[in-house]
């Protein structure tokens, strides 16, 4: 094989790359791609169980600035942790860049990227009367939309995800394989034509003909509690009036704990409450959390909120954008589920366990493959402290030199995580709620599963509380003895740690 130009003048080199991080789902493939383009190579790119692999020729020059510009100009959701390069000197003579067929080496090292709130572009496109998804309520791209609640296993490829079910449509498909288009290798991709699709029930689960939206916007207005689909689960919505939070609070047996605000827009969110700089960007923020702030007056929303301060969130989907175009400007917005039970992700338990809470019901066909409750968080000194992690943030790594080993660590009862760790990366669970009952304990032991299988984590220790009658410790007792492995037992206060 030729390793020089046309005319003998620059060495060609083939370089093999591997890229290990958050390189799925955040339109990495598409940027490789472009990048290819900018600097004359050719080749390919594959999503990997171990992250990304790039296999490129060209000018020995271009590629090292090529793979200097992946740390430099990666996408905006992307963490690359480890990039390795490989170069030979023979070709395989590549006449084209392409992105190729997902690989599975057998083992699980790529990470997975958080779910996303709606951004600018699609917001546009979603209210845009001669955009071809006007008030499509699954719009979404390469830069938003759901990730870890859809995603069944990895590679991340479509086949993976639970929008599998759903062939995109020629227009669909031809924006999935354009290099320019905002939707190139978006996994979710999709529309009217070809893509899943909102459903409004009344309270008895009976399908009501009209526009979804308009008829759970409807019911809100009116003072009704809506149940509403999420990313990560459904939530209970009402408007935000001490009338609508009484009744909410008695039908779901909730006596004092508040109730989490949606506003409409960071404008509202400042007329309610005292905003400063670091908690303006937390609301604004891709990861879209709940975040605690201080009531103007203390003496406002009582019924959503006994103490001075409120829970409170911009919108993060579709969905949500569409409801505030037609609903009062601040609604309430609750994980919908029955006292000491994991928020509901399914439409039919929805409609089986709702009934009774919820007035109607708002649901939709793009199945939640992992529940993800919102995440709550606060500012303090310019600084965000975590009190709820969960969706925008999981399953994001925190990394940890010297956390080297697999080990499982199972956290105490109430308020319960666990966390799985491997090779520097921590990787803490969703919030999962406290171990009080069977429905909880089942959520906590199958996202253990999903975890150690996502990311290859074999546990070679356990940590649990000292506690022995919690469900936490029960279960690190039985996984001790099942899997021979050795346990540590901690105090309370560290295993909540």
């Amino acid at each position: 094989m030729r390793n020089t130009g046309p005319g003998g003048e620059l060495p060609l080199k083939r370089a093999n790359i591997k890229v290990k991080g958050i390189v799925q789902g955040v339109g990495f493939r598409p940027f490789i791609h472009r990048q290819t383009e900018k600097y004359g190579l050719k080749g390919w790119v594959r999503n990997t169980s171990d992250g990304a692999e790039i296999e490129i020729e060209g000018p020995e020059d271009s590629i090292d600035r090529f793979a200097a510009e992946l740390w430099t100009r990666k996408p905006l959701l992307a963490l690359i942790e480890d990039v390795r390069t490989e170069k030979f000197p023979d070709l395989k003579d590549y006449e084209r860049f392409e992105i190729i067929e997902s690989r599975s080496l057998g083992r699980r090292n790529t990470l997975i990227s958080p779910d996303v709130a709606l951004c600018d572009d699609c917001l546009r496109e979603l209210f845009d009367p001669a955009d071809r998804r006007y008030r499509y309520p699954y719009i979404n791209c390469t830069n938003c939309g759901p990730r870890f609640t859809i995603i069944k296993d990895v590679p991340y490829d479509r086949a993976m995800t639970t929008m599998a079910e759903f062939a995109m449509c020629p227009v669909c498909h031809k924006e999935y394989t354009d290099i320019g288009d905002r939707r190139y290798h978006a996994e979710p991709t999709c529309c009217p034509e070809c893509g899943p699709r909102l459903r409004y029930l009344d309270g008895s689960g009976r399908p009501e003909e009209g526009d979804p939206v308009s008829l759970a916007a409807r019911d809100l207005r009116e003072g009704k509690i809506v149940a509403v689909k999420g990313l990560g689960g459904i939530h209970l919505a009402c408007v935000a009036e001490d009338s609508a939070a009484a009744l909410l609070r008695a039908r779901k047996q909730r006596d004092e704990k508040p109730f989490a605000l949606m506003c409409k827009d960071l404008e509202t969110v400042k007329r309610i409450c005292a905003v400063d700089g670091t908690e303006e960007r937390l609301l604004s923020d891709h990861k879209r959390p709940i975040v605690l702030l201080k009531k103007k007056d203390a003496q406002s929303f009582r019924e959503v909120s006994g103490n001075g301060r409120l829970g409170v969130m911009l919108p993060y989907t579709p969905v949500q954008h569409l409801l505030f175009a037609e609903c009062p400007d601040t609604l309430i917005m609750t994980s919908a589920n029955l006292s000491d039970l994991p928020i509901i992700y399914e439409d039919e338990e929805a409609l089986e366990k709702l009934r009774g809470i919820a007035d109607s019901f708002l649901l939709g066909d793009r199945k939640i493959h992992t529940r993800c409750d919102d995440s709550l968080v606060y500012a303090f000194r310019g600084k965000e402290y975590p009190v709820r992690r969960s969706r925008g943030y999981v399953p994001f790594p925190l990394n940890l030199e010297g956390a080297d080993a697999m080990i499982l660590a199972l956290g105490a009862e109430q308020k319960a995580s666990f966390c799985v760790s491997r090779e520097g990366s921590v990787f803490p669970s969703q919030h999962i709620g406290d171990l009080k009952n069977l429905e909880t304990f089942e959520n906590y032991r199958q996202q253990i599963s999903h975890f150690e299988r996502m990311f290859s984590v074999k546990p070679e220790k356990l940590v649990c509380d000292l506690h022995p009658d919690y469900l936490s410790t029960v279960y690190a007792e039985e996984r001790a003895e099942k899997d021979a492995l050795p346990l540590v037992r901690v105090q309370h206060h560290w295993a909540h740690m």
